[in-house]
């Protein structure tokens, strides 16, 4: 089964399909046997994603930056409390400011019945 999932949100684990489940976790065991052996695994290279995060991190955001530099990309954190978007800009404005910016956009929001609320506004 060929599987496209360029520019699809994945808020919930709802969102894919067993195939696209199983073709995530195909490339996953693919470039960590890639990282393992020490074999060039560029794919992002040239992109950046948005590491958005509304509370501190350290295993996330370090896993995420990790990731990005290991596949040849960006990740650009922005912290919420220090930007606008702590005291006015809309999540659908992030969403369609992000959007242009960056390749990609990752949330992380844990506030429960806000976090998820935020994220599909985004999406």
């Amino acid at each position: 089964m060929q599987t496209f999932l360029h520019g699809r949100d994945l808020i919930s684990d709802l969102d894919f399909t067993k195939e696209e489940v199983e073709t995530v976790l195909d490339v996953a065991f693919d470039l960590k046997r890639k990282r393992a052996l020490n074999e060039p695994h560029p794919y992002l290279r040239d992109k950046v994603l948005a590491m958005l995060f509304f509370f501190a991190s350290t295993r996330t955001r370090g896993s995420f930056e990790a990731g990005m530099a290991q596949l040849g990309g960006h990740g650009a954190f922005i912290e919420s409390k220090s930007t606008q978007i702590s005291h006015g800009d809309t999540p659908k404005e992030i969403g369609e400011i992000f959007g242009r910016y960056y390749d990609g956009i990752a949330i992380r929001h844990v506030d429960w019945g806000i976090g998820n609320g935020y994220l599909n506004a985004v999406a």
